[in-house]
């Protein structure tokens, strides 16, 4: 039997997934201080990687104002935490800067082609 049929199939992964690290709303509550970001997140153990995009959900109730900063966050989340008071900031995602690209120097063309 070839190959190609032996091998079992696994489906297609696109390459640019995004994978976010969920965050219930109702879960803020257990992060010191009013101040939401990805650091405090990490130091509450609700996050694995401070690297990871992070989207907040609107599971669970609120009990203080926060100002959150994520990356993504769902409608009623937003309606959740600006109604407590709080307020909600989005980050941009992490953009690791490409190298520079090297000028490339095109060969001058002289006038005597002789």
């Amino acid at each position: 039997m070839p190959l190609q049929r032996r091998i079992p199939k696994r489906g297609f992964t696109p390459r640019k997934r995004k994978v976010f690290q969920i965050v219930n709303v109702g879960d803020l509550a257990r992060v010191d201080g009013t101040t939401i970001n990805a650091q405090t997140l990490k130091d509450a153990g609700l996050i694995r990687s401070i690297q990871g995009m992070i989207k907040v959900l609107a599971l669970g109730d609120l009990s203080g104002a926060y100002q959150v900063e994520a990356h993504k966050f769902s409608g009623g989340a937003v309606a959740k935490i600006e109604a407590a008071g709080g307020s909600v900031t989005t980050v941009g995602p992490v953009v690791r800067p490409d190298p520079a690209p090297e000028s490339e120097s095109a060969p001058e063309e002289s006038e005597n082609d002789g």
